[in-house]
Order: C-alpha cells, then sequence, then structure tokens
C-alpha cells in the first residue's frame, strides 16, 4: 500500500516538478551574455534543422524529425509561424520544401470557412482562431522542451513575390477582414491599414499561447530586407561558392521596415509584461555580415543569414548574442557548410543553424537524399561533422573563453587566456602558428573536424611567452585543442 502511495504521490506532482524546471526561460548568460543559459547550463545553440515547416504542415512528423534531432545531439530549431508559406511557388527552387504543404495539409493561425478552388488556400476569418493549429504549434514545442530542444518562432517573414503573397491568409483576396493593403511591399509596415490589428492580436495570441515554455526564442521578422532593402556593401566572395548576384549584396532593412519591427517587439514586450515569463528576442539582421549602428533595446539575439565571421566580429561589443541561424545557396560540399560552421561560432557566435533539406515528408529523421538542384546541403554525414563541432565546444569552458586575437584569414580560435584554446584552421595549410601562451604545462591535441580522430597528442612545457605550433599535414581544416594541466 505505501509502495502504490508513494507511486501516486510521483504520479500527481510530476506535472508541477515540469512546469517548475521551465518557469525560468532560456536567457543571456550573465557572466558571458555572447552565449546562453538554458536550465541552468551555459549553452551554445547549434543544428543543422529543417526548413521551417514542422507545424504548418499538417503532413510533417515532427515526433521522428525532434527525435531525429535529438539523438543526434542538436539542440534547436526553427518554425515559421504567420501566414507565409512557399505553396506551388518555384522562387527557391527547392524540391519537396516543407513549407509547401499540400493545400488541405496547410495548418494556418486563423479559422478557414471556405476551401479554395483549385490551389487556392482557401478563406479565412481573421477573427477566428484555428484551435487545431494553436494545438499542434503548442504540442511541437512540448515535445522539443523534453528533448531539451530550443525553438526560434519566426512570427513573420518578408514575402518576396506575388506568388507567395497570393497565397498568405492576410493577402486581402484570402479573407474576409481586411481591403488593403494589396501590395504585398506594404504588408510588414505601419502604412498596412487596418492589417496591423490582426498583426498586433496574433502576435499576443502566439505569445500567450507559448509563454509557460522555456524553450523559445521569439523571431520578430524573417529576411526583413527582402522586401524593404537598404544596400550596405558589395561582398567580395568566390564565384564558385556565391554565384548568384544577391550573394554579393550585404543588405539590411530600411527605416521604414525597422520601425514596424520595432513595433512588433514592443507588442512582443508588452504582452509578456502581464505574463508570467520573458522571453528572449531575436531581429534577422542582414545576409553576410553588417556593422548593427542602432540596436534595437528590446532585442537579445541578431541574427545573420549566411554569415561571415564578420557579423561576429564587428558586433562582439554590443554583448548580445549574434547568431547564424539559416545558411544555404552553396555547393553541395560538406567542407563549404563545415568551415562556415566552425569560423562563424570560435569567432564568438552563439548559434549556427544549417537549413538542411534532407528533412522532408515521409524522410523526417533527414535520410532523404538531397537532389543536386536543392539550394543547400545537409544529410546524416554532414550533421555528424557538427556533431563534432558541438562536442569540441562543450568540451571547453566557453563562457570564459573569447575570441582569439588573429590577422589571419584562415585562422579562428576562442581562448581562455593561460588556460584553454580551441583553434580551427581551414583554407590552405598551416605550416606554423604563434600563440601567446604564458609559462606553464599544456596538453595539444589535433583533431579532425571530418571524423573526430585524434590527429596527434603532446604535451610541451613553455617557458617563454609564446609557444609555436606545427600542425601535421591536412587535406581541409584541422582542429588544436590545448589545455594548461599545470
Amino acid at each position: 500500500m505505501k509502495i502504490r502511495f508513494q507511486f501516486l504521490l510521483v504520479v500527481l506532482t510530476l506535472p508541477f516538478l515540469l512546469k517548475a524546471q521551465k518557469s525560468v526561460p532560456l536567457c543571456l548568460h550573465p557572466e558571458n551574455p555572447h552565449y546562453f543559459l538554458f536550465r541552468g547550463k551555459p549553452t551554445i545553440l547549434i543544428a543543422s534543422a529543417e526548413h521551417y515547416g514542422s507545424v504548418m504542415n499538417r503532413d510533417f512528423d515532427f515526433i521522428k524529425y525532434l527525435n531525429a534531432l535529438q539523438k543526434e545531439g542538436f539542440n534547436y530549431t526553427r518554425i515559421f509561424c504567420s501566414g507565409h508559406l512557399e505553396m506551388n511557388d518555384a522562387t527557391f527552387g527547392i524540391e519537396r520544401n516543407t513549407m509547401n504543404p499540400r493545400k488541405e495539409s496547410y495548418l494556418a493561425p486563423w479559422k478557414k470557412i471556405k476551401d479554395g478552388e483549385t490551389s487556392s488556400p482557401g478563406v479565412y476569418d481573421l477573427n477566428q482562431w484555428n484551435e487545431e493549429y494553436f494545438k499542434r504549434l503548442r504540442q511541437f514545442v512540448n515535445e522539443a522542451s523534453l528533448r531539451g530542444i530550443v525553438v526560434e518562432v519566426t512570427l513573420s517573414s518578408s514575402i518576396y513575390n506575388a506568388s507567395i503573397w497570393s497565397y498568405n491568409p492576410l493577402n486581402p483576396a484570402n479573407n474576409i477582414n481586411l481591403q488593403e493593403p494589396k501590395d504585398y511591399k506594404l504588408a510588414n509596415t505601419l502604412y498596412n491599414s487596418d492589417m496591423l490589428i490582426f498583426q498586433e492580436r496574433y502576435i499576443q495570441k502566439i505569445v500567450t499561447e507559448l509563454n509557460e515554455f522555456d524553450n523559445i526564442i521569439y523571431e520578430i521578422q524573417n529576411e526583413p530586407w527582402s522586401d524593404h532593402p537598404c544596400l550596405q556593401e558589395i561582398v567580395p566572395s568566390d564565384n564558385k561558392t556565391h554565384p548568384f548576384a544577391w550573394q554579393k549584396l550585404a543588405e539590411i532593412a530600411n527605416p521604414v521596415s525597422r520601425a514596424w519591427q520595432h513595433h512588433i517587439a514592443g507588442i512582443i514586450a508588452e504582452t509578456e509584461s502581464r505574463l508570467s515569463n520573458r522571453h528572449l528576442i531575436s531581429e534577422n539582421i542582414s545576409n553576410f555580415r553588417a556593422k548593427i549602428s542602432t540596436p534595437d533595446s528590446l532585442v537579445s539575439v541578431f541574427n545573420f543569414h549566411y554569415a561571415l565571421p564578420e557579423a561576429v566580429r564587428w558586433n562582439y561589443n554590443l554583448n548580445k548574442v549574434i547568431a547564424l541561424d539559416e545558411t544555404g545557396f552553396m555547393p553541395h560540399r560538406d567542407y563549404l557548410y563545415r568551415s562556415q560552421a566552425w569560423k562563424f561560432l570560435l569567432s564568438g557566435g552563439g548559434l549556427y543553424n544549417n537549413l538542411d533539406y534532407s528533412f522532408v515528408v515521409g524522410f523526417e529523421d533527414g535520410t532523404w537524399p538531397i537532389p543536386d538542384g536543392n539550394p543547400g546541403w545537409g544529410g546524416p554525414a554532414f550533421r555528424k561533422q557538427l556533431r563534432i563541432l558541438k562536442d569540441c565546444l562543450y568540451s571547453m569552458p566557453f563562457v570564459k573563453m573569447k575570441p582569439l586575437p588573429t590577422d589571419r584569414n584562415e585562422i579562428f580560435g576562442l581562448a581562455e587566456k593561460g588556460r584553454n584554446y580551441l583553434v580551427y584552421m581551414g583554407q590552405e595549410n598551416v605550416s606554423s602558428l604563434p600563440i601567446e601562451l604564458p609559462s606553464g604545462t599544456y596538453s595539444i591535441r589535433y583533431i579532425s573536424p571530418v571524423t573526430g580522430d585524434t590527429l596527434l597528442t603532446d604535451t610541451i612545457n613553455v617557458t617563454d611567452s609564446e609557444w609555436t605550433f606545427f600542425p601535421p599535414q591536412y587535406k581541409e581544416d584541422v582542429v588544436l585543442m590545448v589545455i594548461r594541466v599545470k
């Protein structure tokens, strides 16, 4: 009888224990705000995740997907939550796009009151919520939480073109509530007529529904510069790895877009001020790199796409997380994506996510062979290499480390001066690497970022203020780990 009572007590109290665990959401680490603190542990978010359709696409088995992420050691995923979908759209050339669901499988936040003809998504009433959508959203975030996975909830997106706009429930042609704006470029601005009222209600609804969870970041808008660009610079790049014209442009959102984004960030903050929990807000700044001159005080995470190391270096002084939450559009070579991840995170970045096209309906475990035409990479072999990066970072006290100063383009590193060093070398064989080291005894280890194998180990006794390392020959890249032992 006593055993039964104890079992019953555990069953009854478990929900309260789980709720208590969720009481402190993901936040910036108080000792080093370039990184996160999640459930009491220093955290860098790393993943190679699906194309944002986990919730909107009813056909997508997100339990299988989240199990795959957890099994492979990743702790992040990103979802689109607004009416943005890429139904029947060929703009990005993505085969089996998870944001291109079958018409009958698409879930929007609003209630559909009439089915559409042919490929049309239907007609919506923006005054009524789609309870199936919010049930699926909450279930997804909860299942991610149980697996220790943080969800970046992207609340809106640039619309890109008239084709994508034609399927959006906020388009006046697709709902019974709005007459304007008909021009999609006005949608995510403060000049969108009554649409703003419905956008605010939608933000308030999402934020309220998800407030209890500790594993979310709210991203204001995906790629706002696409609809409202402001050119910052022409980025020098290799035509073989970056063949498209847009890959030469570093653009930020213009003032009209930024005003709307700040308004939405204010809605998030104001809504949460009346609720139990406060969550981090992220802003998507630019492709490649840009200096953030006027950071929004409500934003704690600054996202870049296809980012170069300068995205971190130029903004490190902000003392916020600098993130690369989407990459792709390079040739299908592991090295190109692997080296980008190492360079970004060893420059001081706090989040890396590759857009992985091997996660599709029917292959939610990420085993679908990515066709040559898809504009990105991923798959099991690449994810194993990315896991090596995560394991190396998590084996070090990264909260105590800072970017290693260097003027060499092929070397990137983090250092806790005099104690721990993690250095990545790529592009070409580095014959020698001088590092300033205080006197002491250090263990050194060279690691293959492809296999995780140890290539060489040694113990060195440093008596001068500098030690020159001589890496073994390598094909594409190599990692050096230095730890003081005495």
